[in-house]
């Protein structure tokens, strides 16, 4: 991944965001994860539309951290997404 890729999410994952957190439940494994702040924007933001690098600034523009953190933690959590079977 880069940050040209555009990510969606799993028809298999259904989430619902409350207070800017997001939840998401995992029927078929019985799972639910409920995300921070910054991961919520993260999940709401992939819609099959935007790129990495558009959900990225949208981080840089909505919390006060150095873009190099950024840039690993966005990329962190999208691949742990990807690999848990989240977003494709």
């Amino acid at each position: 991944m880069d940050w040209s890729t555009v990510l969606s999410r799993s028809p298999d994952a259904a989430s619902r965001s409350y207070d800017g957190q997001a939840t998401i439940v995992l029927p078929s494994r019985a799972e639910v994860k409920v995300l921070n702040e910054v991961g919520s924007l993260v999940w709401e933001s992939i819609d099959g539309r935007r790129t990495l690098g558009e959900i990225l600034d949208a981080v840089l523009a909505g919390f006060d951290v150095p873009r190099a953190q950024a840039e690993a933690d966005v990329m962190e959590f999208v691949g742990a997404l990807k690999a848990q079977g989240m977003v494709s």
